[in-house]
């Protein structure tokens, strides 16, 4: 006697096939999942609007480009008080390309002549001697920013120090002290109440300043609502790479898993008693192999696929306070700064000095402010590789260095598709 009738053999025959469709369909839905067993590098790391971005922003700093002889300066150049933004960069020479301009030319190009009269760019080039950053010296550096930093112009940098950090590679201490230095400018030199810090290789969606004002304005409305904590930054970039399944939530998934297995039995069950034609199909033995290995079968999928693809990031404002990656782009309330300054300056004295961004992340530890982040990101990071890091690693499949490793494939998927012209929804997730 064959353990399974013909009615079964068939539906598990025809769940095999289905099973096999979607194995299909997930190998190209979750191509671009860094976080999905179905990910494939090239797809995901493909730069595909940030390239459109990236000539525009150029050609923006082209106008900008010429002696100051030629061209008269900016007339925001000068201008650092009476503004509601301040944007501080930290910039070093890096090993393959620099992407200054591409930052700098991204964050500028699009504003409105308002817009740009509210901003203050302050940039920090952060190298003991200046002339040796490749771009320190071009003429739209004098152009258009608003407050070009150097150590010797600093009272607070540490000249001594730094040198020795610099030649001793002791690339994270030093960067926690250049990111203080910057932030500290912002702080000191203007009355903006909200301050930006930038790596210098990330690259602006076109209309970041109209979608980070306004999505300030509605955070500030929640914190009054009481729907949200104090909060310490808003984050202009993320990555899809630390947000996938995460391990300590174990339990959580086990749980739901055997909630559905028992589900599908009890669903089984119940059809057998009261559909009379599902009788001869819904043995116990079928339910068995249904429940312990086709159920199960899906589950896995459903974890494979990836957590990107199957509960994406909707569009507006999410509470992050864990899983957020990395320093690259985030805005800052104005009476934040002496705080987080007060802890980088406190951390770098440790023996064990940590980065920029895990310093930001002990602060709102410690105070509970609540960590935001906008989606989708505004900020694309575009660096071909950190002074740190070695160059041969980075011969890859595309020229944009941050499609290899801290890339966001939300950012290039949404702004290719102009999905989000008009603005970022106003909505608030605190899932």
């Amino acid at each position: 006697m064959p353990l399974l009738n013909r009615k079964q053999r068939l539906s598990l025959v025809s769940f095999a096939c289905i099973y096999f469709l979607l194995l299909l369909y997930c190998s190209f839905n979750s191509a671009r999942d860094p976080g999905s067993a179905f990910f494939q590098p090239r797809a995901g790391y493909q730069p595909v609007h940030s390239p459109t971005r990236i000539k525009e922003s150029l050609g923006y700093l082209s106008s900008y480009n010429a002696t100051a002889t030629d061209l008269e300066l900016d007339p925001h150049a000068t201008t650092t008080q009476n503004a509601s933004l301040c944007v501080g960069v930290v910039t070093v020479r890096r090993p393959l390309i620099q992407t200054l301009d591409m930052t700098v030319g991204s964050v500028l190009e699009g504003l409105t002549p308002d817009q740009r009269s509210s901003l203050a760019l302050h940039i920090l080039f952060a190298v003991t001697h200046p002339a040796d950053h490749p771009l320190y010296q071009h003429p739209w550096v004098a152009n258009i920013v608003n407050r070009t930093l150097t150590y010797g112009w600093l009272d607070d940098a540490p000249l001594t120090s730094l040198r020795r950090l610099e030649m001793s590679r002791n690339y994270k201490k030093k960067s926690l002290i250049d990111y203080r230095l910057a932030l500290q400018s912002c702080y000191d030199y203007t009355d903006a109440p909200w301050i930006m810090m930038l790596e210098d290789d990330v690259l602006a969606q076109g209309a970041w300043y109209n979608h980070t004002m306004r999505s300030i304005q509605n955070i500030e409305t929640w914190k009054e609502q009481g729907r949200i904590q104090d909060w310490l930054y808003l984050r202009l970039f993320y990555t899809e790479k630390f947000l996938g399944w995460n391990s300590e939530f174990w339990p959580v998934y086990l749980g739901w898993s055997v909630a559905i297995v028992v589900a599908a039995g009890l669903t089984g069950i119940c059809c057998r008693r009261r559909v009379r034609p599902l009788q001869e199909v819904l043995s116990n033995r079928f339910l068995a192999t249904v429940c312990l290995l086709c159920v199960p079968l899906l589950i896995g999928l459903y974890f494979l696929a990836g957590r990107v693809t199957m509960r994406p990031m909707q569009p507006g404002i999410h509470l992050m306070n864990k899983h957020g990656c990395c320093s690259q782009a985030m805005v800052f309330p104005r009476e934040k700064i002496p705080i987080v300054a007060n802890e980088m300056m406190i951390v770098q004295d440790w023996k064990k000095v940590k980065a920029a961004d895990s310093v930001i992340e002990m602060v709102g530890n410690e105070y509970g402010f609540d960590r935001l982040a906008i989606s989708p990101p505004l900020m694309q990071h575009i660096g071909a590789a950190t002074y740190k890091e070695d160059k041969k690693k980075w011969n890859m499949d595309y020229s944009l260095g941050g499609a290899h490793g801290v890339w966001s494939m939300e950012f290039e998927k949404a702004y290719e598709q102009a999905r989000f012209g008009a603005g970022i929804p106003d909505a608030l997730w605190l899932d």
